[in-house]
């Protein structure tokens, strides 16, 4: 499982030529929830938020290189490609801080010699429960991955 910016390019028939990826991380204590938290303490800190993925990118790369790029959410599951786009981020932040990943599925049209992907027409966004060990009350805080609270069924299809 892996966080990359792509640099987008609008191709023919409602398709995205992506490029130049960069890998992104959100977890550990220099990763982007834990940058984020440190500037967005105060006001997160009264209860839930909600970060749209081009903060996350602005935050990442500047909000200049963000324009025209997207974070895409990557799986390899026996030889087999899975993408998503990241929409957003929605989370509370405890002595653990809960997460609501928004995706929306990508089809892949190939990868040789760029990876060329289209949104299908009818498709469900979907979102993940994710958990990281970090926020306001945590002592020991590593902002590293955690198991989710609710431990089944944390796929919520919309």
């Amino acid at each position: 499982m892996s966080f990359k910016s792509y640099h987008v390019l609008a191709q023919p028939n409602a398709s995205w030529k992506l490029e130049r990826p960069e890998p992104l991380r959100f977890a550990g204590t220099q990763g982007l929830l834990a940058q984020w938290y440190r500037l967005n303490r105060l006001g997160a800190a009264e209860g839930t938020w909600m970060v749209q993925a081009s903060e996350w990118l602005a935050l990442a790369v500047g909000a200049e290189a963000a324009t025209g790029r997207w974070i895409i959410f990557e799986q390899i599951n026996k030889g087999v490609r899975s993408l998503a786009r990241l929409e957003r981020i929605n989370g509370r932040f405890s002595s653990e801080t809960r997460l609501m990943f928004q995706f929306r599925p990508l089809t892949c049209l190939g990868d040789s010699p760029s990876l060329v992907v289209v949104e299908p027409e009818n498709a469900c966004s979907w979102s993940e429960e994710l958990s990281i060990d970090g926020g306001d009350g945590s002592t020991t805080c590593s902002w590293r991955w955690a198991a989710p609270k609710l431990g089944f069924a944390s796929v919520v299809a919309g």
